[in-house]
């Protein structure tokens, strides 16, 4: 999955730790980033593969007046149920992986050299991790994640508490990063440590025209030696 000259990043954190806020910055700063929270919310459109097996499993109940998933809704269902999580997600992860691999192939034959896959669930459910270069968590605490979806999405306690309980602990995963980005205090300390990695994840990357120029002097040179 990376081929020479390129590096494949995985973004990944606790919901609500800011994870898309970084993935913004990187963008800002040039990076491309592939989102598999965007790919979710793709697959699961009216026409597409996910959305047809996701309402055949839970029932028209989940869906709104104009046929679209209400995801309030569909979030009542699986984030109170494991079993109901897990059947979504086999509904729906393999139609996200083929629309992720669609986008790294098309991002690699490009000559993109630095791509970032923001995944959430990246430690949890992604076999891909022996494939990246690195991970890169963003961390603040589970009092903040639980404090943030409460502001955000006005969920009570409860329905911040079983978001959060069905990913792994935000700490259990800082230990397994290769980088960790503190998102505890301002988001203004936290843009300038995602700018700064931006730099070191640039370190090394031979540009695509040191390559192929080296590629055409073995090249010439077999052709040199062997005439």
């Amino acid at each position: 999955l990376n081929p020479p000259g390129s590096r494949l990043i995985g973004l990944t954190g606790g919901i609500a730790s800011g994870k898309s806020s970084v993935g913004k910055v990187l963008q800002e700063e040039g990076v491309v980033v592939i989102s598999c929270d965007a790919a979710a919310k793709q697959v699961v459109e009216q026409g597409c593969p996910g959305y047809e097996k996701v309402v055949k499993k839970f029932g028209r109940k989940i869906l709104l007046p104009n046929g679209e998933i209400d995801r309030q809704k569909l979030g009542a269902v699986v984030f109170s149920n494991r079993e109901n999580r897990e059947i979504l997600n086999r509904c729906i992860h393999p139609e996200i992986a083929k629309v992720v691999r669609r986008r790294l192939i098309w991002e690699f034959f490009k000559g993109t050299q630095l791509v970032v896959l923001d995944i959430p669930l990246l430690f949890e459910s992604c076999n891909i991790r022996p494939y990246m270069h690195s991970v890169v968590l963003v961390y603040c605490t589970p009092e903040q994640q639980k404090q943030r979806i409460m502001d955000r999405n006005d969920y009570t306690e409860e329905a911040a508490n079983a978001r959060i309980n069905s990913q792994w602990s935000i700490d259990e995963k800082r230990g397994m990063a290769d980088v960790v980005i503190d998102n505890t205090g301002l988001f203004l300390d936290t843009e300038v440590a995602t700018k700064a990695l931006v730099v070191e994840l640039k370190k090394g990357i031979i540009p695509i025209r040191n390559i192929l120029l080296l590629i055409m002097a073995s090249i010439v040179g077999f052709i040199l030696y062997n005439y």
